[in-house]
């Protein structure tokens, strides 16, 4: 469940920013309304990470799905998110699960 949601928060965050910076302007307030959205949504799906990175998920492991979120957010400008689940994925890679 908490993947579903997870996923599905990461994606609409995307989607809502390519719409929100789809015409010129100052798009600074959107922006940070989607990252916080995106950044929650990371942080749920880091949570999971951090239980079992091998674990499958609609066929990926939990690993693949945060490799391919981390791409997402960064694809689609939301980078302070993707920052933050690229290092919560190096602190368990590297044995520093909190």
């Amino acid at each position: 469940m908490k993947l579903s949601v997870a996923t599905g928060g990461i994606s609409t965050a995307c989607g809502l920013t390519y719409q929100a910076t789809a015409f010129a302007g100052d798009h600074t307030s959107d922006l940070e309304t989607l990252e916080a959205t995106a950044s929650s949504s990371a942080t749920k799906l880091a949570s999971v990470y951090a239980k079992n990175p091998a674990w499958i998920y609609q066929g990926e492991t939990v690993g693949q799905i945060v490799e391919d979120s981390v791409a997402m957010l960064n694809a689609c400008g939301l980078h302070r998110s993707a920052r933050m689940l690229s290092a919560a994925a190096s602190r368990r890679a590297s044995g520093k699960a909190r």
